[in-house]
């Protein structure tokens, strides 16, 4: 059967590291837009599963499966997200289940505002956060803003068959966090051909976000904090994402995966809580205002997987995404596992990433005092050509009770151009694209009520 996750509610990490494959898809600073940043950064941005939906499942014939996990992911001198996660699974006769997914996101630390570093005239001035921080900058150091938050958010699907060869999914997924809450559905219809060597899969997926932003909703490019800079409370954000696949087995050892997805936002798709600096041609920030996107945005990607059963159950994984949109925004991801099966009850997992992706056409440094303001424009590094990098090991072992324990490790790297063309005055001189490092930590316990509670003859 094919297998994919149309809507993945991927938490807060996502969309602050930056990764237009799926963060620059859908997937906020401040509070809001960080809610797709955190795990997926430690999930499926980074590479790893989703402990919760991990590959490697404990078999049983108790009905009842159990998956809890907690995950740390951790940027050096920026933010540090906490998540358990619990999922349990009932199957039921006739091939039917019911899963439930439980998460937690807590999100502490610093995020880049958006803003150019202070130069040697303005480092006096305050700036003040959207949550009411008030930062002294330092000199040629990217001003950060301060920030914390929770989310809990519920993800249910109901699997069957609908006919001979013919299977459904279908689900519900929700979640809150103190500004934003995101309710979607989701289905799925799979057809199976070749003996059931060949599978095609169709999906969609309408969502509807609501944007409560802290202090009101920011008028594009307003000066913050000024009278007439904000305009009521909240907006909202219509997502409707579509996916066809198809799973084809090649031979006994090897199968292959396509996939095509797109997507299409409408509504309100700027960060509140993101902010540009206008400066002066010396490249001195004289103030800031609210940074501007468009309101509508196409999103296509193109994902190809390959599995290869080398000998045992030793396995090698390799995985193509591509992605583009109407923003400009064009990225590039290669990934690749190796699953050694050293016996019955261990194995290890190394994983290697690359990503690349391109700068939003409306992407800026800064704006010239002395120029017009463009139609759109935004300082979001989310947003800026880089590179990212991913290194990981995972490690599980199955106890002598039957349940499965996973440990794994990623470190991450992202950068960008420290010293771009477009700078201008004392900004040449400054790192504007810091390197970011990043260490994920995630462990994952999967049992059975059967397998947990029995006792070995």
């Amino acid at each position: 059967m094919t297998i994919f996750i149309l809507v993945a509610k991927l938490p807060k990490a996502v969309k602050a590291l930056g990764e237009a494959d799926v963060a620059a898809t859908k997937r906020k600073l401040g509070n809001k837009y960080l809610r797709k940043r955190a795990m997926a950064a430690a999930s499926t941005l980074l590479g790893i599963a989703p402990a919760a939906q991990a590959a490697e499942k404990i078999t049983t014939n108790d009905p009842w499966t159990f998956d809890t996990s907690f995950t740390r992911y951790s940027e050096a001198e920026r933010i540090t997200v906490l998540e358990p996660q619990i999922s349990t699974k009932r199957d039921f006769s006739d091939n039917r289940s019911l899963s439930i997914l439980v998460t937690v996101d807590s999100i502490t630390g610093a995020t880049p505002l958006g803003t150019l570093p202070a130069t040697a005239n303005t480092a006096p001035n305050t700036i003040t956060s959207p949550s009411g921080h008030a930062t002294n900058p330092i000199v040629g150091k990217i001003p950060l803003s301060h920030m914390t938050d929770t989310r809990f958010a519920m993800d249910t699907t109901w699997e069957q068959p609908l006919a001979p060869n013919y299977s459904g999914a279908f689900g519900i997924n929700a979640s809150k966090e103190t500004d934003y809450i995101a309710t979607g559905i989701n289905s799925k219809i799979a057809r199976d051909f070749n003996q059931k060597n060949t599978t095609l899969s169709i999906g969609i997926a309408p969502e509807i976000d609501v944007n409560d932003p802290n202090g009101g909703l920011p008028i594009a490019y307003a000066v913050p904090y000024v009278p007439g800079s904000i305009d009521g409370r909240r907006d909202t954000k219509w997502i409707i994402s579509g996916l066809l696949g198809v799973t084809q087995t090649i031979n006994r050892r090897l199968l292959m995966q396509f996939n095509y997805g797109l997507t299409t936002e409408h509504g309100y798709l700027n960060d509140p809580y993101k902010l540009l600096s206008l400066i002066n041609e010396g490249g001195d920030p004289i103030s800031a205002i609210y940074e501007k996107r468009p309101r509508e945005r196409i999103e296509h990607s193109f994902y190809w997987l390959t599995r290869y059963n080398i000998w045992a159950k030793d396995v090698l994984g390799l995985a193509l995404r591509y992605y583009s949109d109407d923003w400009g925004i064009r990225s590039q991801t290669l990934d690749f596992t190796f699953h050694r099966q050293r016996n019955d009850h261990f194995y290890w997992e190394p994983h290697v990433r690359y990503y690349h992706q391109s700068a939003a056409d409306f992407y800026r440094l800064g704006l010239l005092t002395n120029q017009s303001l463009p139609e759109f424009a935004s300082a979001d590094l989310r947003l800026a050509e880089f590179n990212a990098v991913t290194f990981g090991l995972g490690f599980g072992y199955t106890l002598k009770n039957g349940t499965l324990l996973i440990a794994r490790a990623e470190y991450y790297t992202q950068s960008g151009e420290n010293r771009p063309r477009e700078a201008v005055g004392a900004q040449k001189s400054f790192d504007l694209f810091p390197t970011l490092h990043a260490v994920i930590l995630q462990l994952d316990y999967q049992f059975s009520p059967e397998k947990l509670w029995s006792r070995k003859k």
